[in-house]
């Protein structure tokens, strides 16, 4: 056992004693020229402009426990020969990893929405579409076995209003 503890401890000492010193801690001899200084020329500097009304950032909302599910074109409710088919509440086409449906009373179409999942990753969307009723995010995916494997979730939800 003691050799052992006296060759992990040497082993330590050679690692330490075999790096190379920072530079500042060595000592350096003096040079036998002046000195030479290069100073840099000064930026050219303006006058501090006035911001026109500066808007206050986006108040950010958050819903702690929202129900979060994953919807389909299929799954939405609208047969494929609709004329809406894949097109959401606002007039605009479903979006893989950026169309979310969500109840327009609680997070106003339009809003940023951010979820953050339980492996601590968080994604993006945007409030589109609606379909879901109360504090619920329905997130659009075009593969119907994701969104079942994905299920019903609950998991925190940020959201910032639409910009006007």
């Amino acid at each position: 056992m003691r050799d052992s503890v006296a060759f992990l401890l040497t082993l330590i000492l050679l690692l330490v004693l075999s790096r190379p010193f920072p530079a500042q801690l060595m000592v350096q001899e003096p040079s036998s020229g002046p000195v030479v200084q290069i100073i840099p020329a000064p930026a050219e500097q303006t006058a501090p402009e006035l911001e026109e009304a500066a808007e206050p950032p986006p108040e950010v909302h958050v819903i702690e426990e929202c129900t979060v599910t994953w919807y389909t074109e299929d799954t939405c409710g609208k047969a494929r020969d609709h004329p809406a088919y894949g097109v959401t509440a606002s007039g605009l086409p479903v979006e893989e990893g950026v169309t979310c449906a969500v109840d327009p009373a609680v997070i106003p179409l339009g809003s940023e929405v951010r979820v953050l999942y339980a492996d601590g990753s968080a994604g993006t969307f945007q409030a589109t579409d609606t379909g879901v009723k109360g504090e619920w995010v329905d997130i659009y995916t075009p593969s119907y076995d994701y969104a079942v494997q994905c299920g019903l979730q609950t998991l925190t939800v940020y959201w910032t209003g639409p910009e006007e």
